[in-house]
């Protein structure tokens, strides 16, 4: 298994998505529509080498898994 650096860069269209998620978990309104479209945008990421599968596996798990 890979190391993944967690200091990695990810697309500014990601992070405010995962923001806009997590300020919505933590308010107790989970959606599967925005958890569905933050794993869309880190698909098409890895399409486009923007970041990595490992990358978008970790930001995945870290912060979308419920």
């Amino acid at each position: 298994m890979k190391k993944i650096n967690e200091d990695f860069d990810i697309p500014y269209y990601i992070f405010e998505e995962l923001i806009d998620f997590i300020e919505d978990k933590v308010k107790g309104n989970l959606k599967i529509a925005k958890r569905n479209n933050i794993q869309g945008l880190l698909n098409l990421a890895v399409l486009n080498k923007r970041i990595s599968k490992e990358q978008a596996d970790f930001l995945e798990q870290k912060y979308i898994k419920y």
